[in-house]
């Protein structure tokens, strides 16, 4: 288990780089009801990832299953997949090109605790198929073979983890006031340049892997991974 947590915090660290989340938290700041606001953004979040993970956790493990016997048809979605990644990422680089206008979100006036749950979950599922570091979570709790509960107890924890930066974020504004919105922008900021670099970049290699891998199968009948 120690094991497992030490490849867990490196993985967590590049996952919490999340410019959307920490973007529609601040922008809840600027509403009536800031705080209770943020809080429902973030746990419509949470409650969409744990989910999510527990979902994806049960279909990648019959994934693996199936794979142990892989087929040629395999390797050609498998191609097209890393193909698609790769086009993905090239488009995720160009709409970070800042010269480009940002999207800007509605009026917080209109932001309730209600649709603030509603924005958290539904940013989550729009996102969930480019979470690349959730996926590798996913993953090594299921090589670690634990006991189900155990492995539910992990997966939580590491939402807890995720989540809770964000949650002292939205403290530290109850505190201080408007006095830290200058932090949170610069934080913001810093968090959108990386972002923008590590989010197209991971979608890239990672597309690049599987075109590799499929193309190594073709030319040799075994698999890299």
């Amino acid at each position: 288990m120690p094991g497992l947590f030490i490849i867990l915090v490196p993985i967590l660290a590049s996952d919490i780089v999340n410019p959307v989340l920490l973007a529609a938290v601040v922008y809840a700041f600027g509403s009536r009801r800031p705080y209770s606001n943020a809080l429902s953004i973030l746990l419509g979040w949470f409650v969409v990832y744990f989910a999510s993970g527990v979902v994806l956790a049960i279909a990648l493990d019959a994934i693996l299953d199936y794979l142990k016997n892989p087929r040629p048809i395999d390797f050609a979605i498998e191609a097209g997949l890393g193909l698609l990644l790769i086009w993905v990422g090239i488009q995720a680089a160009k709409a970070t090109d800042p010269r480009r206008k940002k999207k800007e979100f509605d009026d917080p006036d209109s932001l309730t605790p209600i649709s603030g749950f509603l924005a958290g979950a539904s940013i989550n599922l729009i996102g969930m198929p480019f979470a690349i570091p959730y996926f590798a979570v996913i993953d090594q709790i299921l090589k670690a073979d634990l006991p189900t509960h155990r492995g539910l107890f992990v997966l939580f924890l590491y939402n807890l983890a995720y989540i809770l930066p964000f949650v002292a974020l939205v403290a530290i504004r109850r505190i201080s006031g408007e006095k830290s919105d200058g932090l949170f922008k610069k934080i913001n900021n810093g968090m959108e340049r990386i972002g923008s670099f590590l989010i197209p970049l991971l979608l890239i290699l990672l597309g690049g892997a599987l075109v590799v891998d499929a193309v190594f199968f073709f030319l040799s009948g075994k698999s890299l991974f």
